[in-house]
């Protein structure tokens, strides 16, 4: 096996004994349960924590990070019975577009789209990628991440105008971070996209962790800031009810 090959064997092995369900681990036990030396666990391991698939408790121990659960989340979701049911249930609820998106990075995604019966349709499709500041969808997940991890995203990305509503100004959109927290659901009028708005609220895992979001979305003309607002209580409930199903 060439070197590269054995290098990522390695990782993924690493990788797998952090997701054991016991943890989080101290280095010793998964470098004795991955079959890599602590020297190269070490290694690897740093190398994870940067990239979000780990995360360090700051006492020695390792467990899954955010981008490793919202992988877990992505791949359950494409199969996970009753998810599109709910999303399905949403969308004739409400008679606006419903989405999934998972965190993907530094950035979320589509996973699924329900289209409303209406002749408008919202120009999105399965796996568009969406900026975490601007979107609905995407300052729910940030509102719930770690506030350092949530911080090391906004460093990397910045905060780049979409539209002239587009929260540009780091302290103002930590402080509406803080209130999508408390209330549970984020809005996004005209932030990333002109004539589209959107509400979301964050789909979380047995540990708080934001995986996904569900968000309903529709066209400015059609919805006011009022109306979007009212939406909350159905897409919370239904980001409750994908969040029991993954």
């Amino acid at each position: 096996m060439s070197k590269p090959a054995n290098s990522v064997a390695k990782a993924l092995r690493v990788l797998h004994a952090v997701a054991r369900v016991d943890g989080p681990h101290r280095l010793g036990d998964i470098a004795e349960r991955a079959g890599v030396s602590k020297a190269t666990t070490h290694r690897v391991l740093a190398t994870l924590v940067e990239e979000g698939y780990v995360a360090a408790d700051g006492e020695g121990r390792y467990g899954s990070g955010v981008q490793l659960r919202s992988l877990a989340a992505q791949v359950l979701a494409d199969d996970a019975v009753g998810i599109d049911a709910v999303l399905r249930a949403l969308q004739q609820r409400l008679g606006q577009a419903v989405h999934l998106a998972v965190l993907s990075g530094d950035h979320a995604t589509y996973t699924h789209k329900v289209d409303p019966g209406h002749a408008y349709r919202i120009a999105t499709d399965v796996g568009t990628p969406l900026p975490l500041h601007a979107t609905a969808a995407g300052k729910a997940l940030l509102a719930h991440l770690p506030p350092d991890e949530a911080s090391d995203v906004l460093d990397r990305t910045g905060l780049p105008a979409r539209t002239a509503r587009t929260h540009t100004d780091r302290t103002a959109l930590v402080a509406e971070l803080a209130a999508i927290r408390a209330q549970g659901y984020a809005t996004d009028y005209e932030e990333g996209d002109e004539a589209i708005c959107s509400l979301a609220a964050p789909v979380l895992d047995a540990d708080g962790t934001p995986v996904g979001a569900v968000s309903v979305s529709s066209l400015t003309f059609l919805v006011t800031e009022e109306q979007l607002s009212a939406f909350a209580p159905a897409v919370k409930q239904a980001a409750q009810d994908v969040s029991r199903r993954l």
